[in-house]
């Protein structure tokens, strides 16, 4: 046999090349490049590379054009099928690179009902154009804004809190009242936020009867979600008190903040305007069906 046919790089190599996860630590630092609008990218692999028991939980695969870190990355969410249900598309400096590769790759299956998660308006607009190219459609959901705060940041004053309270990880038995009062609520969400229990993710205030009463978590993607006073319970100054907090021990761990609020949350978007977060843009959930 001829060894030059076996030197011969496939033509079958599909364009979407899976980043082994010792090589996150250098794609997660080139979003430093853009600071802070890539600072969804950072968070993201950030979370998953310093809780790496979320991958028992979440079964995420990352993937860049040609297999070079250079070009961005997308990350594609695999349930226990091996199905696709969600997709993160984070480019860095041309995108036209990923959407070429999307359109050949056979990584993620478009037949399939699933999500693209935290796209920016570039990532929009790329995804208009792959509607065309792979006879999808993507329905444009929940727009949220995005609240940022440096890791430099000084901390809040949290010395006054609130009266027979006390602030802990999320109980075990109080896992259905963090699942039921999310937005979100789905058949798989009580085991993501098991996950963010198991991993020191949940910051719950708790009254001295063990209640919850407010509390707020850093999700998958690294960013704070589900920010949730008990209504009885409201107008006391505990969401904001439990945020600050949150806040505090995630830059005590060196972490840069990165928060979503949904467009119509008037209230959570208030009290990160109050608490002097940067409001650094916005991005969009895209519902994809097969056309």
């Amino acid at each position: 046999m001829d060894e030059t046919l076996n030197s011969m790089p496939s033509t079958n190599m599909d364009p979407l090349v899976e980043i082994p996860r010792n090589k996150w630590p250098e794609l997660r630092d080139l979003y430093r490049n853009k600071w802070p609008d890539d600072a969804v990218g950072f968070c993201f692999l950030d979370t998953q590379i310093t809780y790496p028991k979320l991958a028992e939980y979440c079964n995420i695969k990352v993937y860049s054009p040609e297999g070079d870190i250079h070009n961005g990355f997308v990350a594609v969410y695999f349930n226990e099928m091996g199905v696709t249900y969600e997709v993160m598309i984070q480019p860095l400096e041309n995108i036209d690179i990923i959407e070429n590769a999307l359109t050949e790759s056979e990584v993620i299956d478009w037949t399939k009902v699933f999500y693209v998660s935290s796209a920016s308006p570039v990532v929009v607009k790329c995804f208009r154009n792959l509607e065309k190219k792979l006879n999808v459609i993507g329905n444009t959901g929940n727009k949220a804004y995005r609240y940022f705060i440096d890791k430099t940041s000084k901390q809040f004053d949290i010395s006054n809190s609130p009266q027979n309270t006390y602030v802990a990880d999320l109980k075990p038995e109080h896992l259905h009242i963090i699942d039921k009062t999310w937005t979100f609520h789905n058949d798989s969400s009580y085991k993501m936020f098991e996950s963010l229990l198991k991993n020191h993710l949940t910051y719950v205030l708790y009254s001295t009867n063990d209640d919850p009463l407010a509390w707020i978590t850093v999700a998958w993607e690294g960013t704070l979600t589900h920010l949730y006073c008990i209504e009885g319970h409201r107008k006391k100054g505990y969401a904001e008190y439990i945020l600050k907090y949150a806040v505090n021990d995630q830059l005590n761990r060196g972490k840069d903040i990165l928060a979503h609020t949904l467009e119509k949350n008037a209230q959570a978007q208030k009290l990160f305007d109050k608490l002097n977060f940067r409001k650094i843009g916005y991005d969009t959930w895209i519902y994809v069906i097969k056309n």
